[in-house]
């Protein structure tokens, strides 16, 4: 079965001017690979129409699943709907769902225009459900477009992925040793050229205050289904170079 490819694309510029943090991308990469999806890109970008256009159009073509994070909300410079909606040449309108949904929410007299706003998306949408401020998202074709807000986004997408298609997650042995990249580096890429279906990482660390470090080496694959013979052979190897080793 072919593996199943995600993108992200991260809407806000108060993400790119460092006055946020991105919290969302973690979370749902995350979950994407105890889900089986692979995600292959993140990438956040203005709030312009035209740069979301572009994005929007270049990730619908390579990836599976495309999940936008922000600018669905009240406000004037909330438009990731509108743009989604001209990338596809649909109709930007009032989803009447969705409508519903939030004039029934809030007390009468407090549904103002910019409620309504969030009730706006491209034509014949279909809603992502919010079980905590109502105010949907929305999915086109292959696009999931969800809330910026981390606490929201996060229950939308838990709840979205129980219904999306998924694959076998991703299988990964982590291998910490006490030795240092330059002395396993030359043995760790003999073995990575041997076993070509999964990825080898070596991701070092260092503790200023004990003055102890050493590299964490992460196994992982898609396809095959048993790591050991690889953690094996990498442990053999720390402990020829005189190192230890533990599986973390």
């Amino acid at each position: 079965m072919a593996i199943l490819k995600a993108g992200i694309l991260v809407i806000g510029d108060e993400i790119l001017s460092g006055r946020t943090h991105d919290t969302n991308s973690n979370f749902i990469a995350k979950k994407l690979t105890e889900s089986g999806i692979s995600l292959e890109e993140i990438k956040i970008i203005h709030d312009h129409k035209e740069t979301i256009i572009i994005n929007i159009k270049e990730f619908h073509k390579k990836y599976d699943y495309v999940f936008t994070t922000g600018g669905i909300g009240p406000t004037h410079d909330d438009i990731t709907s509108e743009s989604i909606a001209e990338a596809f040449n649909l109709k930007y309108c009032f989803h009447d769902e969705a409508y519903k949904i939030l004039e029934n929410y809030y007390p009468v007299g407090q549904f103002n225009e910019g409620r309504k706003k969030m009730a706006k998306m491209p034509e014949n949408a279909k809603l992502i459900e919010n079980p905590l401020t109502v105010a949907p998202g929305f999915i086109v074709k292959n696009i999931y477009v969800l809330p910026g807000v981390p606490e929201i986004m996060q229950k939308m997408f838990i709840s979205l992925l129980e219904k999306i298609q998924k694959g076998p997650p991703k299988k990964i042995i982590t291998i910490n040793t006490n030795l240092y990249e330059s002395a396993i580096s030359t043995n760790l890429e003999k073995i990575q050229k041997k076993f070509k279906e999964c990825s080898i990482g070596s991701y070092p660390f260092f503790n200023y205050i004990t003055k102890v470090g050493g590299v964490n080496i992460v196994i992982s694959s898609w396809t095959i289904e048993n790591l050991d013979e690889i953690s094996i052979e990498i442990q053999n190897m720390i402990s020829l170079l005189g190192g230890k080793s533990s599986i973390v």
